[in-house]
């Protein structure tokens, strides 16, 4: 399970997604370019202390990419599974940067964004070479069972 490439790739997915999860991913700015909130996957926090969930979503989505991730390791034997629990993956962390673009028209300012937003990027190219390999290793055993 683990001697698998795509295993690896999963691997690495997962743990860039849960510190994605973890960490401040961007700066909400005023019509007069000053901070007025700290944007992280859960919550908003502006400089009075103050939280609101309006970006609970993104929480929500790198929470499911990530249980995706996990998951998908475990399902080895199952490669067609496997291999669209990748797509699924993917189109999840895309809707994540869609929401992220959203964001600001819902609360009103810029957003400037932080070094951890290319982290769901990165995992999206680690699920697409998971799942190429998930996908020769599935047309390998297709050969092999055509032999015998």
């Amino acid at each position: 399970m683990i001697q698998r490439k795509q295993t690896l790739f999963l691997l690495i997915a997962f743990v860039l997604t849960v510190v994605c999860m973890s960490v401040q991913v961007a700066t909400l700015l005023g019509n007069d370019s000053i901070a007025f909130a700290k944007v992280y996957n859960l919550f908003l926090a502006d400089g009075q202390g103050h939280y609101t969930f309006s970006s609970a979503p993104l929480f929500v989505m790198l929470l499911l990419s990530a249980l995706l991730s996990l998951v998908s390791i475990f399902m080895y034997m199952k490669r067609k599974l496997q291999a669209a629990m990748c797509v699924v993956n993917m189109i999840v962390l895309v809707a994540w940067y869609v929401f992220l673009a959203v964001l600001p028209q819902t609360t009103g300012g810029q957003i400037h964004l932080l070094w951890p937003v290319v982290l769901p990027a990165v995992s999206v190219i680690l699920q697409f070479m998971a799942r190429k390999g998930i996908l020769a290793d599935e047309k390998l055993v297709r050969s092999l069972d055509r032999i015998r």
